[in-house]
């Protein structure tokens, strides 16, 4: 993006029969922009027919909903989804056939696609007919790695790290994060993670395409394996590429830093020709790393004379907090619509709750959405439990305590799956939570048991709640064992029995993961293109401070993470941290008032 930028707001109409960038930071209105560039198409493209589309592509379906409502009766000729679902409605779906010899995809099973799944028994299969099998060993043999515990943990760990990536040929390649091929062990008392060795990975990569395909026999492909099917569609049958040409002449990609590079390349592919693309996004809100997106593609993105835009307002914000975010980068610098001066951002130094308590106090009672990090934070803020005590991977420790055998790894499997679905249910995502269980009471006779039998037990949960949800999780496992599955294996003495014992539900329930998370209490990653009166930013430390005093946020992933958080922020924004030198007050006085709880 060497060329200049034009400045454009959220009521501009532009070009549409060109190749696009808009850089947009937050609250500059690029939905609003959006959806209006959209109406724009529909009302003057001479390229449209009733057959044609305009593809909008979002990153959430909450985002999907919003555009579509905004659209209203327009919406006809508008396709507003995410990019795995268009990939898998527009390329999967129609022309995965082509590729079902090649790689042994069961077309017949095939229905839809869903999160990644590691089943031991398919690991085991994969392991015991490996072309490497005789490389192996002590103390990674095939035996040691498919029935001793620690290695089943780091294996596990290992699998559910596994992408796609391409190399410098432009082929796709399957990548495993070896970091994650761990386990936990004590040393001394000392808990310390212990990894497979460099050895035996090597060896395992060298057949990973035969473990994939143990899924795809069955017609289990997952959100990873979208991505894969649709590029290797598309370079091996490049009709597919000219089709999708005629049927979306123009193809708009919001949140674009937050794309994955195939995505990316398909991308390239699609506007080589008659379609015109349109991207539209924010480098310093790039928070999607683990996904596999990279800031620095949306400036690297190229195609023939692609013309830069950038919208500079802030609709959304007061001066102080717009000061704040201009204070902590430096490639768009924000200018107020508003023009509202507002309140000067408020740290808050102390005990989350009471931070929480303070910032209503200062917001005259009106409500208050607290943003954190992860799950755990943002589940012991809904149900007001005090941070100190909380552990993120509980629910893996749960897992790992049963997995001795067979019998014991399904009634864990059991147990969080119910924890689950109760508490996607009581917030309100019951299609969610009945998805967590029909599986297990699925039925070849009867193809509408398996919801029927979730449902039921959904319900028998939530009636139960407040029963069980501050008794220890033992007391849980017994209401499943006598009301839902009788079948799953007793606890006898032992670890598992002790962690039972030891833990109560609500602990384990607060590591879920709530995907579509709309409450007042949210991870920041699920807080992303939404927008509050008043936010709470709890921070882990008051080092995460230090990205007031530096400019590195473009290469500092955290530091784009929190501004997120800070920039969904309309009229009032608190900053918690548990603790703070007095001496480092002076460095943030400028932008702050800061006070102890």
């Amino acid at each position: 993006m060497d060329k200049p930028m034009i400045i454009i707001n959220s009521e501009t109409l532009i070009n549409f029969e060109q190749h696009i960038r808009i850089s947009a930071g937050p609250g500059a209105g690029k939905t609003y922009w959006l959806v209006k560039h959209i109406q724009n198409i529909l009302h003057h493209s001479k390229r449209l027919q009733q057959t044609r589309k305009v593809a909008c592509i979002t990153y959430t379906n909450i985002a999907v909903e919003t555009i579509l409502k905004r659209l209203g009766t327009n919406a006809e000729q508008v396709e507003v989804t995410t990019f795995h679902s268009f990939l898998y409605k527009h390329v999967i779906k129609p022309y995965a056939v082509f590729l079902a010899e090649e790689y042994e995809l069961n077309i017949r099973k095939l229905d839809g696609h869903d999160d990644q799944v590691v089943h031991m028994k398919k690991v085991k299969h994969w392991l015991e007919n490996h072309s490497e099998i005789l490389e192996f060993r002590h103390p990674f043999t095939i035996k040691q790695l498919t029935t001793l515990d620690d290695n089943k943990v780091a294996l596990f760990n290992w699998l559910y790290s596994w992408h796609y990536q391409l190399d410098e040929k432009k082929q796709l390649i399957i990548v495993g994060n070896r970091s994650e091929a761990y386990y936990k062990a004590l040393n001394h008392g000392k808990e310390e993670r212990r990894n497979l060795s460099k050895v035996c990975l090597d060896l395992l990569e060298l057949d990973m395409l035969a473990y994939k395909m143990l899924y795809w026999k069955e017609g289990i492909i997952d959100h990873n394996d979208v991505l894969f099917f649709s590029y290797e569609l598309i370079k091996k049958y490049p009709f597919i590429l000219k089709v999708l040409q005629a049927k979306f002449p123009y193809f708009l990609v919001d949140e674009f830093q937050d794309t994955h590079p195939i995505q990316t390349e398909i991308l390239k592919m699609l506007g080589t020709n008659e379609t015109r693309i349109g991207i539209i996004g924010d480098e310093a809100q790039s928070i999607f790393g683990f996904q596999g997106a990279k800031p620095g593609q949306f400036r690297s993105f190229l195609l023939p004379n692609i013309v830069d835009y950038v919208m500079v307002e802030n609709r959304r914000s007061t001066n102080q907090i717009i000061k704040l975010l201009n204070s902590i980068r430096q490639d768009i610098t924000q200018v107020p619509f508003r023009n509202i001066e507002g309140a000067k951002p408020t740290i808050v130094i102390g005990e989350s709750l009471k931070a929480l308590k303070i910032a209503r106090d200062l917001s005259f009672n009106s409500v208050v959405h607290s943003l954190s990090r992860i799950n755990v934070t943002s589940n012991s803020m809904k149900k007001e439990i005090i941070g100190d005590v909380l552990n993120k991977e509980l629910i893996e420790e749960l897992s790992n305590k049963d997995k001795a055998s067979k019998s014991n790894h399904y009634r864990s499997k059991i147990i969080i799956a119910c924890i689950k679905a109760t508490e996607y249910a009581r917030e309100g995502n019951f299609k969610q939570a009945i998805r967590e269980l029909e599986c297990e009471f699925k039925d070849a006779n009867d193809e509408t048991k398996g919801k029927k039998e979730a449902l039921k037990y959904v319900s028998l949960l939530l009636n139960k709640y407040d029963i069980f949800k501050d008794q220890a999780l033992l007391h849980f496992y017994n209401i499943i064992k006598s009301d839902i599955k009788p079948e799953i294996s007793k606890l006898v003495r032992g670890a598992a029995k002790t962690f039972y014992e030891d833990y109560t539900y609500e602990q384990i329930a607060l590591c879920v993961n709530i995907s579509e998370d709309t409450s007042e209490h949210r991870t920041i990653h699920k807080a992303k293109g939404d927008e509050f009166d008043n936010v709470l930013l709890i921070l882990k430390s008051s080092r995460d401070l230090d990205m007031f005093l530096s400019s590195s946020m473009h290469d500092n992933e955290e530091h784009r993470i929190n501004y997120v958080g800070l920039s969904r922020a309309k009229e009032r924004l608190f900053i918690n941290v548990p603790s703070m030198e007095e001496k480092d007050y002076g460095k943030f006085e400028n932008l702050f008032i800061i006070m102890n709880v």
